[in-house]
């Protein structure tokens, strides 16, 4: 069953963190300070006898510093106590006083849609990755690695290489059991009722994926590699994945890095470099955010850069 964002919110808005991990966890008294909602023990997730567990009223998360774990209400049920995400939703909102919504059998067919799409974007993702990794991807290879884009970051933001192909995603997609419809509304290839076939979006590109706050891949940026391709830079078009003034470049990282760092540096550029006094460059741990008024969609680079200010909207 899927649950509005707003009705998750106002469990949220009615439960304390500190309430729900209170109840499975003993508050250290020193460490912690409860007039301010800020909350330590030991943490229930791993055996410790320092308290290295966090949790924090005001942003509703909680975080282990000594074994990585970290989420939300939801989470802390369903990682501690083996919940399914719809009884840890169901268990609070009892808590919370609140009655459960109806079912609706129209939204959860839209998101069983929205998973096969996702599906096929990760499928594309992989294809664009051993293109980077082929023969074919050499010239991809030495644009990134001329721009300090090593193979480590490659792998990390799972940069691709588009074959300089019409046909060679469709008929990839089309081998694994894709439906062509499933191809056209993830925006993958390009079709309509003047095309008499449809073909690949992006060609002879270094592929960038873009991926929503949870991780998962709704679009790609492509960078030409031909001076004469008609546009240098090639985003997705909207689908029911990507909303373009709803994402921001990298959001998933830089959400994943908040508690990393806390420095207010803003770079763009699909292979925008910070460098450090030393001439190293390091990942953006930030975020740009994609729209009609914006640059095409970049992966940026920069050192030591913040996430907080670019994650608010």
């Amino acid at each position: 069953m899927r649950f509005s964002p707003s009705f998750l919110d106002e469990i949220r808005a009615r439960l304390p963190i500190s309430s729900i991990v209170g109840q499975r966890v003993t508050w250290d008294r020193r460490k912690s300070q409860p007039q301010k909602g800020d909350f330590w023990a030991c943490c229930p997730f791993h055996g410790e006898k320092s308290p290295s567990f966090h949790a924090e009223d005001r942003k509703g998360r909680f975080h282990c510093f000594g074994c990585g774990e970290s989420g939300d209400h939801f989470t802390f049920l369903t990682k501690l106590e083996g919940l399914s995400f719809p009884e840890a939703v169901e268990r609070l909102a009892g808590e919370a006083g609140l009655s459960m919504p109806a079912r609706d059998v129209h939204a959860e067919a839209e998101e069983r849609k929205r998973a096969s799409l996702h599906e096929v974007m990760e499928l594309a993702c992989r294809f664009f990755e051993e293109g980077l990794q082929s023969r074919e991807g050499a010239s991809a290879r030495g644009y990134l690695n001329g721009r300090a884009l090593g193979p480590d970051i490659q792998r990390r933001f799972r940069l691709g290489y588009a074959r300089q192909s019409r046909n060679a995603l469709k008929e990839h997609l089309a081998a694994k059991g894709v439906p062509h419809e499933d191809m056209v509304a993830t925006g993958l290839l390009i079709s309509g009722e003047d095309i008499p076939v449809s073909y690949d979006r992006f060609r002879d590109r270094v592929m960038f994926p873009i991926t929503d706050f949870r991780g998962r891949i709704v679009a790609f940026g492509g960078r030409a590699l031909s001076a004469d391709a008609q546009a240098k830079y090639l985003n997705s078009p909207e689908t029911v994945l990507f909303r373009k003034g709803d994402l921001l470049y990298n959001g998933f990282e830089g959400a994943q890095g908040r508690a990393e760092r806390r420095h207010d540096h803003h770079r763009r550029g699909l292979c925008g470099r910070h460098r450090h006094g030393n001439g190293g460059v390091r990942p953006y741990r930030g975020a740009a955010r994609h729209g009609p008024d914006r640059a095409p969609a970049r992966p940026a680079l920069a050192a030591d850069a913040g996430t907080d200010p670019l994650l608010r909207r």
